[in-house]
C-alpha cells in the first residue's frame, strides 16, 4: 500500500535517533519518517511546486475573493465572487506575470450588470459583461515555448442557466 504524506513548511521533523536525540547530523529528506499535519501550506513568501503527479482524494479548495461593486480582481486569488447588488461595476482584471495561472470569475448577485475588462489576453476578445446570477469565465495565463508570456485566454463560460440552449451563452464577450 502507498504511504501518503502531507507536509507543511513548519510541521516535519526527523525521527529521533536511538540515544533519543537528533543531534548535529545534516538533515536528508529520507530522515523526514514522521509528518504532522494534513496539508501543504506556504508560509513564506516563496514558491513551492510539486514536479510529479499530485492525486487529492478529499477535494481541492482553492482561494476566493469577494468584489462588491467596481474594482479590481486580484492576478494571485484564484477565484472572484462578483456581487453588483449596488448597481452597474466595470471591474478590471491585470496582466498576470505567472505563465500557466488561473483565473475564474463568477457573478453570485446582482444588482446590474459587471463589465470585465482584462489587461493582456491571449484571443481577440477583452471585455465580458456578466448580466446574471451564475454566469462564469474561467481563463488560464497563457506563456509560448520560451515562457514569454502571451496573456490570459479563455478556458470556458458559463451562464448559470438551467439545462437549455440559453445555458451554453455566458458573459458577452467583445473587444475594446
Amino acid at each position: 500500500m502507498a504511504r501518503t504524506a502531507k507536509i507543511t513548511n513548519a510541521n516535519v521533523g526527523p525521527l529521533k535517533n536511538k540515544g533519543g536525540s537528533v543531534g548535529n547530523t545534516p538533515v536528508r529528506a529520507q530522515d523526514f519518517n514522521v509528518l504532522v499535519g494534513d496539508h501543504i501550506s506556504q508560509s513564506d513568501a516563496s514558491a513551492q511546486s510539486v514536479a510529479s503527479v499530485v492525486t487529492l482524494s478529499g477535494g481541492l479548495v482553492v482561494g476566493t475573493e469577494a468584489l462588491t461593486g467596481a474594482g479590481a480582481c486580484s492576478v494571485t486569488v484564484p477565484v472572484t465572487f462578483l456581487d453588483t447588488t449596488g448597481g452597474v461595476a466595470a471591474v478590471t482584471l491585470a496582466a498576470s506575470t505567472v505563465a500557466g495561472a488561473m483565473k475564474t470569475i463568477i457573478m453570485v448577485k446582482d444588482g446590474g450588470n459587471a463589465t470585465l475588462t482584462i489587461a493582456s489576453v491571449a484571443g481577440a476578445g477583452n471585455t465580458y459583461a456578466f448580466a446574471n446570477v451564475g454566469e462564469s469565465l474561467h481563463l488560464i495565463n497563457a506563456a509560448d515555448e520560451d515562457g514569454t508570456i502571451i496573456g490570459w485566454a479563455e478556458l470556458s463560460r458559463g451562464s448559470g442557466a438551467a439545462n437549455t440552449a440559453a445555458a451554453f451563452d455566458g458573459p458577452v464577450v467583445t473587444t475594446v
